[in-house]
């Protein structure tokens, strides 16, 4: 089994339209992208967005490449990101003003956290997170099945 000792995850996200999509996470996160690589047709082959000690990277298509095809695209996604943030209702506010579809309101949720579900303009779905308090699995498991009980009623 492979060491874990040191191990990232960093979204890879598959856009339809880079250029916007660059824009659209500058003005988002407040950050320039980090590295930002482009075709010799001007299409962006990679780029890189680092906040504080998180990073994630977007690309166009590009099926020439076998590119992964992209939620526009498919008209879907499968993946949603989860994105820890110190505002909540802060940040959804803002990727609503920058042409996000908020999916689910801001609201605080059984686990002890405050969450919404946003879908960017680029057919990613992001829930957005803010911690209330922190709770133990077992704290959550209680929390989940008075949840559940209170619904059938």
């Amino acid at each position: 089994m492979p060491s874990l000792k040191k191990c990232e995850f960093v979204p890879y996200l598959s856009i339809s339209d880079t250029t916007k999509a660059v824009a659209f996470y500058t003005n988002v996160f407040g950050v320039a992208p980090y590295l930002l690589l482009k075709m010799p047709d001007g299409r962006i082959m990679h780029c890189e967005f680092r906040i504080g000690l998180s990073r994630f990277f977007l690309s166009e298509e590009l099926p020439e490449h076998g590119g992964t095809p992209s939620p526009t695209s498919l008209g879907a996604t499968s993946v949603a990101i989860h994105l820890y943030v110190d505002n909540c209702d802060e940040m959804v506010e803002t990727m609503k003003d920058n042409g996000s579809t908020v999916l689910m309101e801001p609201t605080d949720v059984f686990w002890g956290e405050r969450f919404a579900r946003v879908r960017d303009p680029f057919g990613h779905e992001w829930g957005i997170t803010t911690q209330l308090r922190e709770m133990s699995p077992d704290e959550i498991q209680v929390a989940a099945k008075q949840m559940f009980a209170e619904m059938s009623e």
